[in-house]
């Protein structure tokens, strides 16, 4: 890579960067649903060839996931709103999902892997536009067959499209009644047990036959994750303290409109 190109990345990923941790503080949605499309514009617009774009995101967007659900996951304990009896329930399956999203999504072409993300992202933005959420119980399941199918589930989808599942785990735990915030603090924690075990997986990835950039690991895009690195883990912190601060409805539905711009381009861009 050269110079120009290098010097032409760190504005919009440093941006964009910043943004995702941010979001992943505040909203628990996990960074990588900023991260993600970030990625994928920015190597589009750059030229990259758009078969191993998406790829690239997704892999980098978990990969910078884990130290941003650190640091969101120390932000809320601190504030005490992780439940880890959730997380106890859900973790096996959770893992196990993620290692199979991870082997899955490299077997899905750029325009599937849009097109999926692109959904999730649509049903992301449509939970974060209600002001009530659709209440299922009193309190989250216990039964080991109920939990068992809904990690599998939140793991394999998040690291399928390289989210730290708080799309799915947030309006999951809001409809067992858990409150915003505790449901907010979980979901940080829950992204760190997909991000781990499906970014080893990624770098793992055999990519000789897809023609991937110089400083790659794997799927992984190493330009990308150092920018982002530093920028990420401050913005979480900021998210986390500026979640402690406000109702955030208002805020969560303007985010919600900015979501559901980029999910209908992703379908687009899968279908066109």
């Amino acid at each position: 890579m050269d110079f120009n190109t290098l010097l032409s990345l760190i504005i919009p990923i440093s941006i964009s960067g910043l943004f995702s941790g941010i979001i992943a503080g505040l909203f628990g949605v996990g960074g990588g649903i900023i991260l993600v499309p970030a990625i994928v514009f920015t190597l589009d617009f750059l030229g990259f060839n758009p078969s191993i774009t998406m790829h690239i995101a997704v892999a980098t967007s978990l990969a910078l996931i884990v130290p941003t659900a650190v640091s969101s996951t120390w932000g809320h304990h601190k504030k005490g709103v992780v439940d880890y009896y959730i997380i106890k329930n859900l973790f096996i399956a959770i893992i196990i999902g993620s290692f199979l999203g991870a082997i899955f999504a490299q077997k899905i072409s750029g325009d599937g892997l849009r097109l999926i993300f692109g959904i999730m992202a649509a049903f992301a933005s449509f939970n974060m536009m209600r002001k009530v959420q659709f209440i299922v119980g009193e309190a989250m399941p216990t039964n080991i067959s109920v939990n068992t199918l809904m990690g599998l589930i939140i793991g394999s989808i998040s690291a399928m499209v390289g989210i730290g599942g708080g799309a799915l785990t947030i309006p999951l735990m809001n409809a067992f009644s858990v409150a915003q915030h505790r449901a907010t603090g979980t979901a940080s924690a829950i992204g760190l047990v997909i991000a781990i075990p499906s970014t080893i997986i990624y770098l793992m990835a055999k990519t000789s036959h897809l023609s991937f950039p110089e400083w790659s690991i794997g799927m992984i895009y190493l330009p990308v994750f150092l920018v982002f690195l530093p920028l990420t883990i401050f913005g979480a912190q900021i998210g986390v303290n500026i979640a402690h601060k406000l109702d955030g409805l208002f805020l969560r539905r303007i985010f919600s409109v900015f979501l559901l711009i980029m999910a209908i381009r992703m379908i687009y861009l899968a279908l066109a």
